[in-house]
């Protein structure tokens, strides 16, 4: 208990760095808040996605699609008084209804968000959608994307979101928490008290119901109806809730696919790389590829928590400041977005890409392949796909189309990390420590991140390179990361 104490004091220090005032108790939010004079500068796409392109789902980039979005974000950053930040839209094929914003200002909307207004016509108006786009549209006028990167580097100093989960039920006095169920506490528990403790795991209370008020300010003064914010968040609170369940029941079957996986591994001691030889022995492309799959496709999205007691402040803020507007909804125009071609294409590849995650894990490369080539743009040339293709390719034994592919992907300026470590390992492979290196610190600098430098450290390791590895361990427990120094201890010693 001593532990969670000093911990929750720790939280509660971070809180909101912006100068912001609050909320006000009459009158309107953004009539109280002075604009900052800039904004920081668009850097380099990887870093602007940034941390995106560390999970396996990266982003889709389609102006087709983004267009519409964009308009309505232009819309309402016209009622902005101050400077206007770029604020970029990207997609993703996250199945989850949810959408975020980077600590470099980009907007990223999930196949899992658009998939509900999709699914529920009733929720089919612009308005609707501009309430989504202008709370994070929001964060970036706020100050607050820049505050989630501490927020994040925090998050990373304990021992991982499930782990911190666990800890934060027995805390509380809750019953142990399976290992499956991990992740499906964060959601339903573990978010909404560590947000009381101020900035975890992205977005502290605070933040989201200024992001809240401030969307609710310019979508009057861009003609839409706030009404339709409470029924959003409504929405929100019920696709936590879902997401939580799919997500405890996924946690579950991957777990007891491991164990079976285990087990027959036992049985018949059978690795990779017997199945795939490659060029170097020793090295297996699909071996290595398939220790990364599925690290950020079974989650619980918690970048905004609290949905039901968000929608009782705002409730009450647009009951003082709003109750007199008349709600006009725009229906005509989202509701032939949303009908479009390119949009329902855009959701049945993305619903794919997932299936062809989960058959990945099967390791039946036929269906796998069946499944990929029945993919289309945008997703076709997004990273995601880049990925499982090229495991496939390896699954079949077509190790040279595989290496080509992934040479070319791991160049690419949306790469993800999985691909960054996966184009290592071969580098390595082939007795080009030095490039396999060089390629993982630039990476690092690229992504502005440090979680390059285990591996770093386990090739430095191998090649005998003494005082790179003790370099390497000294900036990784720089990092003051708990994780990261663990696992970069455990790598120096491999």
């Amino acid at each position: 208990m001593k532990k969670f104490l000093a911990l929750a004091g720790t939280l509660s220090l971070l809180g909101c760095s912006t100068s912001n005032p609050g909320i006000p108790a009459q009158g309107t939010y953004i009539s109280h808040i002075t604009p900052p004079a800039s904004y920081p500068t668009r850097p380099a796409l990887q870093k602007l996605i940034f941390p995106h392109n560390s999970e396996i789902e990266g982003i889709v980039v389609d102006p087709t699609i983004t267009a519409y979005m964009e308009q309505i974000r232009d819309r309402l950053l016209a009622q902005w008084p101050g400077v206007k930040p770029d604020a970029p839209i990207f997609l993703s094929v996250d199945e989850q209804f949810s959408s975020d914003v980077s600590p470099a200002g980009g907007m990223f909307i999930n196949a899992g968000m658009i998939q509900y207004f999709s699914d529920n016509p009733e929720t089919q108006s612009e308005d609707a959608f501009a309430f989504i786009i202008a709370h994070e549209l929001s964060h970036i006028l706020l100050g607050h994307a820049a505050d989630k990167a501490a927020n994040q580097k925090l998050e990373q100093r304990f021992s991982g979101a499930s782990e911190f989960g666990t800890m934060v039920a027995a805390a509380a006095g809750g019953s142990a928490i399976a290992s499956s169920a991990k992740t499906a506490l964060l959601s339903l528990y573990g978010a909404h008290t560590l947000s009381e403790y101020g900035g975890f795991p992205s977005w502290s209370r605070s933040q989201e119901e200024e992001a809240d008020t401030l969307a609710v300010d310019l979508m009057a003064k861009a003609g839409y109806s706030v009404s339709v914010a409470e029924t959003s968040l409504d929405a929100l609170n019920t696709a936590d809730q879902r997401d939580a369940a799919r997500a405890e029941l996924k946690a579950k079957a991957a777990q007891e696919k491991a164990q079976q996986e285990a087990e027959k591994n036992q049985k018949d001691n059978l690795t990779a790389a017997v199945l795939n030889p490659i060029l170097t022995p020793g090295f297996s492309l699909l071996g290595s590829g398939l220790n990364y799959v599925g690290k950020g496709m079974v989650y619980v999205n918690l970048d905004h928590p609290h949905a039901a007691e968000r929608r009782a402040e705002l409730s009450h803020y647009i009951d003082r400041n709003y109750a007199d507007l008349i709600p006009i909804l725009h229906k005509a125009p989202f509701q032939k977005w949303i009908r479009s071609q390119e949009v329902q294409k855009f959701l049945h590849e993305s619903q794919a890409i997932n299936e062809v995650a989960d058959m990945a894990r099967t390791k039946n490369w036929q269906k796998t392949h069946q499944l990929l080539a029945g993919i289309g743009s945008p997703v076709r040339s997004s990273q995601i796909w880049l990925y499982f293709n090229i495991l496939t390719e390896a699954g079949l034994g077509q190790n040279r189309q595989a290496i080509a592919d992934l040479q070319v992907a791991s160049q690419r300026d949306d790469v993800i990390l999985q691909t960054v470590l996966l184009w290592a390992d071969y580098l390595d492979s082939q007795g080009k420590t030095d490039d396999a290196l060089a390629y993982l610190a630039q990476e690092q600098k690229l992504f502005d991140d440090p979680a390059t430098l285990p591996k770093q450290i386990m090739i430095a390791k191998k090649a005998k390179k003494t005082i790179t590895v003790d370099e390497l361990v000294v900036e990784c427990q720089m990092t003051g990361i708990d994780r990261l120094q663990q696992q970069c201890s455990a790598a120096s010693k491999s």
